[in-house]
C-alpha cells in the first residue's frame, strides 16, 4: 500500500512538472491547439509575449488606467486562451464586424505559437471593472440586470463575469465595444463561430435593450461619438511640382545590396519662416505647422483646432491626409521619427498625430504613431497630438496619376516611379524579397528594386479597401499578408523598452551599422485598409518592384 502510494506521488509529481507539460498542438494558424499554461511557459515565451501586449496596449487596447468610455477596442483580459486564439484567428476571414478589417492585417504579423503564448498571458489578468457611481445607480442598471439574467447570464455568468471558456466574459469590457458586436451579430456582419448562437439574442433585443445591459454588466454608459465630415482628399488637385522625399534612412541592415540606405532618393529639405512658426516642405510643397498641438485632442477637438488656426497670415489650414504626414516621417530616426530641427513638440515617448481619411469605420480614423511613424487607425474618441498642413490652390498629395504602359508596368506620374504590375504571387522574408527585386529582369528593364517604405505607401488609396489600391492598374492584389519595403524598422520590436539613443546626426559612423544587432524589423505595407507596420524579418510577405524611369 506504501509503495501503491509512493509510486501515485512520484508520477503526479513527474507529469505535473515543467519539463514534461503537455506542448501546443500546432498545425497551423486555423488548427491550433493550446495546452500550455501560464505556470509551464518558458520564460522566452512569457518575455515575447509581454513585448507584444505592451504594442497593443500603446496602440489601441488601452490599459485600464487609459479607458476611453467610446473605444471600439477590446480589453484584451481575462479570456479563455484558447477562445482568444480563435477569436484572433477568426479575423482572418470571418470576422467582418466594426474595426476587425484592420485586425486582418496583422493576424499574421506573429506566428500561432507566440500567439498562443500571448493568449495564455493575457488570460492569467482579470479584466479591469470600474464601474460609473451614476450607472450603478441608474434605472437602466436596474433593467440591465433584468434583461441580462433572463437572456445572458446562463452562458456568460453572473454579471458577465463568466466562467464557462466558451463564453467571454463581458464585466468591465468597454461599453462601444459591446454595442458593436451586438449590432455586427443582428445584422449578419459578425459571423465567426459564435455567430449562429448570438445571432437570435441579438434579434431578439433592442438597442435599448443593448445599451441597458452594457450599463449592467461594465458599469458605464454607451455613449455613441460624436461623428463629423472630415476631410477625404477626393478630388484635391496634385500639388505643382510635387516630388517625394527620401525615407531618411541611413543605417546598414544587411550585406545584402538593395535595401533602402542603398538607394538614397531626393533627401528631405525644409525651409523654417522667419516667425519661427511655419516649416514649407521643399519637396513635397506643403507647408507645416511647426510645433505640434500642445494638448491631446480627439478628433473632432483637432479639426476645430486646423479651422480656427491662423498663422504666417493663412488660414486655411487643415488636417494633413496620410501621405501627406508619412511623408514627413524620417525613418532614420525613433522617438521621434522626425527631424526634432524642424518639427517642434514631439514627445519622445508616446507621439502620435492624427491624419485622415476614415480608414474602414465611421468612427475610426488614421494617425501616424511617430514613435517609429507606424501607420494605424484608432477611435475618434481617442486623444492624439495635431499637426495642421495646407497648400496653395487647395492642392494635396493624396490621388495620385497612373499610365498603363501595356507591357505589365505602370508609371506614376506624380511621384516619377515605374511598378511592377504583375506580381509573381511568391511570398518571401524580407532579405529574399529584396534578393528578388535586385535580380527581376521584367518588361525590359533590369533596373528593378524592392520600394522603400514611403513609395509603398504612395500607391495606395485611403479611399477605398478590400483592397486599397487602385485595381485598374494593380489587379488582383493580394490582401491577405503584407508586402515587404527595403525599408527597416530603426526602432525594432524593444522600441518602448530600451534608452533612447543619440539622434542620428550625433550617431558615428559605427553606431549606424546595425547589421548583426539582431534588433530591428522590416516595414511592410498592407493593401487591405493601408495599415504600414514594423514587422519581423522571417514574415513571409509579397514583393512588388518598382524602379526609376
Amino acid at each position: 500500500m506504501r509503495m501503491k502510494t509512493l509510486t501515485a506521488a512520484v508520477l503526479s509529481l513527474v507529469t505535473s512538472s515543467p519539463l514534461m507539460a503537455a506542448e501546443d498542438i500546432n498545425n497551423g494558424y486555423e488548427d491550433y491547439t493550446i495546452n500550455r499554461t501560464f505556470e509551464t511557459m518558458s520564460p522566452k515565451d512569457k518575455a515575447i509575449a509581454n513585448r507584444i501586449i505592451y504594442g497593443c496596449y500603446m496602440g489601441c487596447h488601452r490599459p485600464a488606467r487609459e479607458e476611453v468610455t467610446e473605444s471600439l477596442s477590446p480589453k484584451l483580459e481575462g479570456f479563455d486562451p484558447q477562445y482568444f486564439y480563435d477569436q484572433w484567428v477568426d479575423m482572418d476571414n470571418e470576422r467582418k464586424a466594426g474595426i476587425s478589417s484592420q485586425m486582418k492585417e496583422i493576424v499574421y504579423q506573429y506566428s500561432p505559437h507566440d500567439m498562443a503564448s500571448v493568449a495564455v498571458v493575457l488570460g492569467e489578468r482579470k479584466m479591469s471593472y470600474n464601474p460609473e457611481p451614476e450607472v450603478l445607480a441608474s434605472d437602466a442598471f436596474k433593467r440591465g440586470k433584468e434583461k441580462y439574467d433572463a437572456s445572458c447570464k446562463m452562458c456568460h455568468g453572473e454579471q458577465g463575469a463568466s466562467t464557462n471558456p466558451a463564453y467571454p466574459p463581458l464585466k468591465g469590457q468597454m461599453p462601444a465595444y459591446i454595442f458593436e458586436q451586438m449590432t455586427a451579430y443582428r445584422d449578419g456582419k459578425r459571423t465567426n463561430r459564435q455567430g449562429p448562437i448570438m445571432a437570435p439574442f441579438a434579434r431578439m433585443l433592442s438597442e435599448e435593450d443593448y445599451k441597458d445591459i452594457i450599463a449592467y454588466v461594465s458599469g458605464k454608459e454607451y455613449r455613441a461619438v460624436e461623428r463629423r465630415e472630415y476631410i477625404t482628399g477626393i478630388g484635391m488637385p496634385p500639388v505643382k511640382d510635387f516630388v517625394l522625399p527620401d525615407t531618411g534612412q541611413i543605417q546598414n541592415f544587411t550585406d545584402i545590396k538593395g535595401e533602402d540606405s542603398d538607394y538614397p532618393q531626393s533627401p528631405m529639405s525644409y525651409t523654417i519662416s522667419e516667425s519661427g512658426k511655419t516649416v514649407f516642405d521643399n519637396n513635397t510643397k506643403l507647408m507645416w505647422e511647426r510645433e505640434s498641438s500642445r494638448i491631446w485632442m480627439t478628433a473632432v477637438e483637432g479639426q476645430e483646432y486646423c479651422d480656427s488656426l491662423e498663422l504666417d497670415g493663412y488660414t486655411d489650414w487643415r488636417y494633413p491626409l496620410m501621405k501627406e504626414l508619412q511623408s514627413i516621417a524620417d525613418m532614420g530616426e525613433f522617438r521621434p521619427a522626425i527631424n526634432t530641427d524642424v518639427f517642434a513638440n514631439m514627445p519622445r515617448a508616446n507621439s502620435g498625430i492624427w491624419t485622415f481619411p476614415v480608414s474602414d469605420h465611421p468612427d475610426h480614423v488614421w494617425h501616424v504613431g511617430f514613435p517609429d511613424a507606424h501607420i494605424m487607425g484608432q477611435h475618434t474618441a481617442s486623444t492624439k497630438l495635431v499637426r495642421c498642413v495646407r497648400a496653395d490652390n487647395g492642392a494635396a498629395y493624396h490621388n495620385m496619376d497612373y499610365v498603363d504602359n501595356k507591357d505589365g508596368t505602370v508609371t506614376e506620374r506624380i511621384t516619377d516611379r515605374m511598378w511592377q504590375q504583375n506580381i509573381d504571387y511568391q511570398r518571401r522574408n524580407w532579405e529574399d524579397s529584396i534578393q528578388y527585386c535586385e535580380n527581376l529582369n521584367y518588361a525590359g528593364y533590369d533596373d528593378w528594386r524592392l520600394p522603400n517604405i514611403k513609395e509603398a505607401v504612395s500607391i495606395v488609396n485611403y479611399n477605398k479597401t478590400s483592397p486599397s489600391i487602385d485595381e485598374e492598374f494593380f489587379p488582383n492584389t493580394p490582401v491577405k499578408y503584407f508586402f515587404w519595403t527595403n525599408s527597416s524598422d530603426v526602432a525594432g520590436p524593444t522600441i518602448h523598452m530600451r534608452p533612447l539613443g543619440l539622434r542620428k546626426k550625433d550617431q558615428t559612423p559605427e553606431m549606424l551599422d546595425l547589421r548583426h544587432t539582431g534588433d530591428n524589423e522590416g516595414w511592410a505595407q498592407g493593401y487591405l485598409i493601408g495599415s504600414g507596420l514594423g514587422m519581423t524579418k522571417d514574415n513571409l510577405f509579397y514583393a512588388r518592384c518598382i524602379r526609376n524611369p
